[in-house]
């Protein structure tokens, strides 16, 4: 179903509602990629992933309120080991001769992409913790910071580091 396409800066919030709806449909029940249901929906990219964005945002504030990051690192502990098993039986298939040439060739891609998946959950996990736990800006902290840090208006003139260098230095120069 195409939603009829609105010139732009016009509003109608009717029109608005019926593509979120239909974007969640298409993503949820139906499966749809993103560029699919962009396609399908005639929607531009940056106005289907603003919908996106509107239409989980209730569904990631639930999930920030009532999911300790205990369950946080059990589910994606879970996610792991389902997409570990898949691509275990794609690998399977990928060297299975008896499976058409093309099929194999395509598990073996998809295999390539989980191995990145999996990659990605094990390096993106602790900044996703990380954000759950962020700090108010206060003159303490930096903008976006997850833990506390002093926030200088200006670097120091003259750093202990500094300090130790040159009385090294002075030592260096005292021994010969």
């Amino acid at each position: 179903m195409a939603v009829k396409k609105q010139e732009r800066g016009s509003y109608n919030k009717p029109l608005r509602t019926q593509a979120m709806q239909e974007i969640r449909r298409l993503l949820v029940v139906e499966g749809y990629t993103y560029d699919e249901i962009m396609q399908q929906v005639g929607l531009s990219e940056r106005t289907f992933y603003r919908y996106l964005s509107a239409i989980f945002s209730h569904n990631r504030q639930l999930l920030a309120e009532r999911v300790s990051d205990e369950e946080m690192l059990n589910q994606m502990a879970i996610l792991q080991a389902r997409i570990s098993k898949q691509r275990r039986d794609l690998q399977e298939m990928a060297i299975d001769k008896e499976v058409d040439a093309k099929a194999r060739v395509s598990a073996h891609h998809l295999v390539g992409e989980m191995a990145v998946v999996i990659m990605k959950l094990y390096a993106e996990t602790p900044s996703i913790l990380a954000s759950r736990h962020k700090f108010p800006e206060t003159s303490l902290t930096a903008p976006d910071s997850s833990s506390l840090r002093l926030k200088l208006s200006s670097p120091l003139p003259y750093t202990v580091i500094e300090k130790e260098e040159e009385e090294l230095e002075e030592e260096e120069k005292e021994m010969k």
